[in-house]
């Protein structure tokens, strides 16, 4: 996250120079590699490096993860690492443009290390939106209710054994007009409580549906 101060962008005339031409965004690191993902076949890259990326894009319902915007490069070992770039489709208001093309390679259907199912039990969605706050990104609500759900799925998921695939798949449409899964218990969690019902009340709901539907798939 950065802070830009540019006198040339546009804000409605009267608001000072000093403290309202100044634009938040985000400033990636330029990586060396040697390609994207698209130049090679998947079955090349380690499962770890596919499963951290999985967890990533799980976490922040990224809507825009195709084979392009992963790098690959080598480490000093000879070794493949990924490298995940462009997020400006993450945290989106609602899931129902989630994409992610990890999903269709065969280490998604490999099931998570321990000392992954150990970094997932670790994270704390509130903790995450604070943290944000603190570094001057107040999140909205409904994009802060999806890093939300989407936390609460991949930990769940992660105990019971689910694979990056499996809990891919319920937060992806099959197809175009067919809700994901994660649309349908997000729907029947809104149409369970009453109006004017608190966010937490509104999240337990929402718990309780997924307990329910990731039982019927749990192996």
């Amino acid at each position: 996250m950065v802070k830009c101060l540019y006198q040339g962008f546009n804000f409605p005339e009267g608001y000072e120079y000093a403290s309202k031409n100044i634009k938040i965004g985000s400033l990636q690191m330029f990586m060396k590699n040697c390609g994207s993902c698209e130049d090679m076949g998947p079955r090349a890259f380690p499962v770890d490096e596919v499963h951290k990326i999985s967890v990533l894009d799980i976490r922040l319902a990224n809507a825009d993860r195709h084979a392009g915007n992963i790098l690959v490069q080598r480490d000093s070992d000879g070794q493949i690492v990924l490298i995940p770039i462009d997020h400006g489709y993450c945290l989106p208001e609602n899931f129902e443009d989630c994409t992610f093309d990890w999903l269709y390679w065969p280490q998604a259907h490999q099931p998570y290390s321990p000392d992954t199912i150990d970094y997932i039990r670790s994270l704390d969605a509130d903790r995450d939106i604070e943290l944000l706050k603190f570094y001057g990104w107040d999140l909205p609500l409904e994009c802060a209710r999806t890093l939300r759900i989407s936390t609460m799925l991949l930990k769940k998921g992660a105990e019971r054994g689910l694979t990056p695939f499996a809990i891919g798949s319920i937060m992806c449409r099959e197809t175009l007009k067919k809700e994901s899964v994660i649309e349908q218990i997000v729907q029947e969690a809104q149409e369970a409580v009453l109006p004017g019902t608190s966010e937490a009340a509104y999240l337990e709901s929402v718990s309780l549906i997924m307990d329910r539907r990731l039982d019927e798939l749990s192996p």
